[in-house]
């Protein structure tokens, strides 16, 4: 059944009439209610999953600032810092292809562990006992943390299970090579090493003198962390939270797995933001339509590295059915439609009454009007009702007395118009500019045939093409923002590229205006005009060559100038100002050179003419009065600056000095003229410059407040202390980190830095850095605020002012009081190897004079020896006692842990001391002892006990090396200040490609069981400390060298650097 049609009754249609009339306000008003409730429903819901998503997005951020923070933490630690650095020192001196040697070397030793649940020997106990610890605290959300050196090697882990090099991976490369100083976050990603999804944050450990990565932290973070926190957020009974990666892939969602999820690219471009916010989704991923979605980007504190998420960011989706989502409205539809069936019935019975009135006499029109419209334009209607029906026939009959009239009117005008029309459609087809027009959808519905031969398209296929369908892909956007312009301001233009059907370009300028419906609004269509400028932009090409030659051109003829005036300056400095000689009447008499050039009046022009001609009138009295006063009493007029016109008309600003000149009967003035026309410029120029000054003065001081507040910042979170002392050396900055020693800032400034030392530290040490000016680096003893001492490096550097004058000292302080503390620990560790070496001999020689007393005792006790016999076993019993008591002290002193001490000693003295332990080891290994101690040696300034574990290492490794037997050589000597202790083997050899890593920790060519590594790598630091250093001379199959080099004189700051 139709509503409305054409064949209904006038009745029907008024019935009808009247039910919209009352209904479509009645049903607009419930539209628009309907409406507005579900945008606020909409708004509100959409504001709220915005902040449940913003709520997830915190949550993801503190799990994962949390991994990073720590891995910061961890960073800083002194026991993992120095495992790193011990680690990167191993590749000191060697090349590329060495170092992955000795990686591939480690990684295979690590991976034929007998057991992959422990850790092998070589690494770190003490600091992977420290990290294990660390682990256990947050057992639940890591699985591993892991420490790399600056190569990629395993330094440290947590957990035995891991690979032992990482130079490869994504998050050591952006970390570590990278050098962005920044942490980094991977995906989850599921690692079957562990059988379980993870996330890597990963963290650089960073050299704090250098500022440079030396390795890296690493977290293997749960995802079950994240998940949880995910997962804790609920909206109702279908809402959940999830998140997303802004490439549209599903990262966690606790409802669905990842592969079931439908991401349309909508919902992606709609994820691709830096601001949380919410929007209706066509496809929520889950499969609903029209869902109201939240999201928020997780933020991390701090700047990422490089590839971190991906190179993604990370994005938290709130959603819920769009069934619950919707409930409240489903109640308003249902009173909705109740309401406006009363309404209805209502209308209807008043549209029947009003109906029937009105019919009767419009049905007597109607008939009427039928006729006249069959053409009866004679007709005229008989109506009388007394209301605007009857002047409605009255009006159609008028009408049809006009219609009668005007017909032969508008058939002649018909046959004009088609004419006109004609003429026009000839003249726009054959424009020579291409013009189209396009309906409000921006498709074309009318193209000349210009355009049609330049764009090489037929017709119907430009009506079925849209504007931004011609040009280059890409610049879409602009065309509708020149649409968009066109229908706000009724016109617009704009240059841009159309590709023909063929795919050659045209350049175009468009020109378009816009029909506006001005009752409905909006666009009806548009018309334009389009030149084609591809010849014009040619050109404007040409032009642009041949501005840029012009230019080289003008730049080239510039330095041939400026060095043309470089040749000639010389000789321009030796022209003079510019000269008048002029009478007492003021008539020039001569003129110089340099006169014509800047004011360019010739001499034999201006000869004869008075000298006011060339200054302006305003100074013609003034000029008049110097001549005068010159002439009668005095003799030189003061610098005057004053105008003068050049020969050409120009005005030229100039100083003026008057001089009298020549004898009393011939006087003449010497007028002087000095163009200062740029003088005049350049103050001008100078006033402008002064103010340009003082604003960059007022920035510069600006930014120079800014870098103040940086460095304050940097120096008081920085991990050392860190000082400044007047030329009193009186404290005048220290930062925060004094308060490690149990000192306030205000307690040291004003107060002597000696005060802060101990009372054996207070050298002078200090002093001579003001006096030389050169930083210096040692080792002093503070005592903190409690009394307890503790070892610090520390670095000073002269404070220099402008000139050069030292103004104070910057010092930089490190406590090494753990760091000393684990070194005397590995040589003390050292010194029991070398003992649990010498035990077996060592027992040997005890056992020998032992035997000799028992059998003299046994022999004794028989009673039948002579007084003389007796006596002689008792003088060996006491020589033998003597040699064992000997012995058990060497060994004793030597194996017992000392307080560092220097003190003169006697070289050789040391060295017997040391033969007195190994000379047992020589006879069963058939090894010749060799000595050659010089004579009449000074004492040198050592520690004995240090020494003497180097001199043990060097002769049990030189025993070690002979196997077969050989000669043990042992010189000493002093050449040239330096105290030599030469021990020489006759063994195996060094081989070259081992010889640069002897020293390195760890590194030990023995087999299992037979060694640390750390010997020599101990020695070589105990040398050094002294000053010293160790040479090595290796020749394979020939025997090996080691020399040590002792300094003999040593001032005290360096035994305090020492000790």
């Amino acid at each position: 059944m139709t509503l409305w049609s054409r064949s209904h009754s006038l009745q029907r249609k008024i019935i009808t009439a009247i039910v919209l009339v009352g209904l479509l306000p009645l049903t607009l008003l419930l539209a628009l209610t309907y409406v507005e409730e579900r945008r606020a429903l909409r708004e509100i819901t959409g504001a709220n999953f915005k902040e449940v998503a913003v709520e997830a997005a915190r949550r993801i951020e503190m799990q994962v600032s949390r991994g990073m923070n720590e891995a910061q933490q961890l960073g800083t630690a002194p026991f993992l810092r120095t495992a790193v650095t011990e680690a990167n020192r191993t590749y000191e001196g060697k090349d590329a292809q060495r170092i992955q040697g000795m990686i591939k070397d480690w990684q295979q030793r690590w991976r034929k562990r007998d057991r992959q649940s422990e850790f092998p020997l070589f690494i770190n106990r003490i600091a992977t006992d420290y990290l294990i610890r660390w682990h256990d605290i947050r057992k639940s959300d890591y699985v591993g943390i892991l420490v790399t050196d600056q190569q990629g090697a395993l330094v440290l882990s947590s957990i035995p299970q891991v690979e032992y090099f990482y130079g490869q991976t994504p998050w050591w490369q952006a970390v570590v090579k990278g050098g962005s100083l920044k942490g980094y976050v991977s995906e989850i990603a599921f690692d079957p090493a562990f059988g379980t999804h993870v996330a890597v944050v990963a963290e650089p450990i960073l050299d704090d003198t250098k500022g440079t990565v030396i390795g890296a932290v690493t977290i293997l973070l749960r995802r079950d962390t994240i998940f949880h926190a995910i997962a804790e957020i609920t909206i109702g009974a279908t809402g959940h939270a999830m998140l997303f990666s802004s490439d549209g892939a599903p990262v966690i969602c606790p409802v669905l797995a990842p592969e079931e999820h439908t991401m349309k690219p909508e919902l992606v471009r709609a994820l691709d933001g830096l601001k949380a916010g919410w929007t209706v989704a066509a496809d929520d991923s889950h499969g609903s339509q029209n869902a109201l979605i939240g999201f928020a980007p997780v933020r991390f504190g701090e700047s990422l590295s490089a590839g971190s998420l991906g190179g993604h960011q990370w994005i938290t989706v709130v959603r819920q059915d769009p069934q619950e989502t919707y409930a409240p409205l489903a109640e308003l539809v249902a009173k909705v439609l109740l309401y406006g069936l009363l309404v209805l019935a209502v209308l209807w019975g008043t549209g029947l009454f009003v109906a029937r009135r009105i019919a009767r006499p419009i049905q007597v029109l109607h008939d009427g009007v039928r006729e006249i419209g069959g053409g009866r334009l004679d007709r005229r209607l008989e109506l009388k009702t007394g209301d605007e029906i009857e002047g409605l026939a009255d009006a159609f009959n008028q009408m049809a007395a006009n219609l009668q009239r005007s017909f032969g009117q508008i058939e002649q005008r018909v046959v004009d118009v088609r004419r006109l029309e004609e003429k026009f459609r000839d003249l726009i087809e054959h424009s020579p500019e291409m013009i189209y027009q396009l309906n409000r959808n921006g498709r074309f519905v009318h193209v000349n045939k210009t355009g049609i031969e330049k764009l090489k398209y037929s017709l119907d296929e430009m009506l079925s093409m849209k504007l931004w369908d011609l040009v280059p892909r890409g610049q879409e956007p602009l065309v509708l923002q020149y649409l968009e312009r066109l229908m706000a301001q009724g016109r617009s233009t704009m240059e841009t590229v159309f590709l023909a059907k063929d795919g050659h370009s045209i350049d175009v300028e468009i020109h378009a205006t816009a029909l506006i419906d001005q009752e409905r609004g909006g666009l009806v269509h548009s018309r334009a005009f389009v030149r084609d400028v591809t010849e014009r932009r040619r050109l404007e090409q040409q032009l642009q060559e041949y501005t840029a030659k012009l230019e080289q051109a003008v730049s080239e003829r510039t330095q041939q100038l400026v060095a043309s005036q470089a040749r000639y300056k010389s000789l321009f400095d030796l022209v003079a100002d510019s000269v008048f000689m002029v009478n007492s009447d003021g008539m020039i008499v001569a003129v110089n050179k340099r006169e014509e050039q800047v004011l360019g009046y010739a001499e034999a022009d201006v000869v004869g003419r008075s000298l006011l001609e060339v200054v302006l009138p305003g100074y013609h009295d003034s000029l008049r009065g110097w001549l005068n006063g010159i002439v009668s009493d005095q003799r030189k007029i003061s610098t005057q600056e004053i105008m003068v016109r050049h020969a050409g008309g120009l005005e030229i600003p100039a100083e003026m000095d008057l001089i009298l000149v020549g004898a009393a009967d011939q006087l003449m003035v010497m007028v002087q003229l000095r163009d200062i026309t740029e003088r005049k410029r350049l103050e001008r120029q100078l006033e402008t410059y002064r103010e340009e000054l003082e604003y960059k003065v007022r920035e510069r001081t600006r930014e120079i407040e800014e870098t103040k507040q940086y460095l304050e910042n940097l120096l008081e979170n920085a991990n050392d202390v860190i000082y400044t002392l007047d030329t009193e050396q009186r404290f005048t900055y220290v930062n925060s980190k004094i308060e490690a020693w149990g000192y306030r800032k205000d307690d040291l400034l004003g107060r002597p830095y000696l005060a802060l030392l101990s009372k054996r530290h207070r050298g002078k040490r200090l002093k001579s850095t003001l006096d030389i000016g050169a930083k210096q680096v040692y080792e002093v003893e503070v005592v903190t605020r409690t009394g307890e001492p503790r070892a610090v490096m520390v670095s000073v550097s002269p404070l220099q002012g402008v000139e050069g004058t030292i103004l104070g000292v910057l010092g930089i302080a490190r406590d090494m009081t753990e760091t000393k503390k684990l070194e005397q620990r590995i040589r003390n560790s050292e010194k029991l190897a070398s003992v649990g070496r010498l035990a077996a001999g060592v027992a040997h020689e005890i056992n020998n004079p032992l035997g000799g007393i028992l059998n003299c005792l046994y022999n004794l006790r028989k009673g039948t020896l002579s007084p003389s016999r007796q006596e002689e076993y008792r003088v060996s019993m006491e020589d033998g006692v003597r040699r064992v008591q000997k012995i058990v002290r060497q060994l004793l002193d030597f194996s017992q842990q000392h307080e560092p001490e220097f003190a003169l000693t006697e070289i050789n003295h040391v060295v017997d001391r040391v033969l007195v332990l190994t000379t047992h080891l020589f006879a069963p290994n058939r090894i010749v002892l060799e000595t050659g101690f010089g004579q009449g040696l000074p004492n040198v300034m050592v520690d004995r006990h240090m020494i003497e574990q180097v001199l043990m290492n060097l002769v049990l490794n030189a025993v070690q090396a002979m196997p077969e037997g050989g000669l043990l050589s042992i010189k000493t000597s002093v050449v040239e200040g330096v105290c030599l202790i030469e021990v020489r083997d006759t063994g195996a050899g060094i081989p070259p490609a081992v010889l640069p890593r002897i020293f390195d920790p760890f590194f030990t060519t023995k087999r299992e069981g037979e060694g640390t590594g750390l010997g020599l790598s101990v020695s070589l630091g105990i040398v050094e400390r002294h000053g010293g250093k160790i040479l090595v001379d290796s020749e394979v199959g020939k025997g090996t060298t080691f020399t040590l080099c002792l300094p003999v004189s040593r001032d005290r700051s360096l035994v305090e650097r020492v000790s």
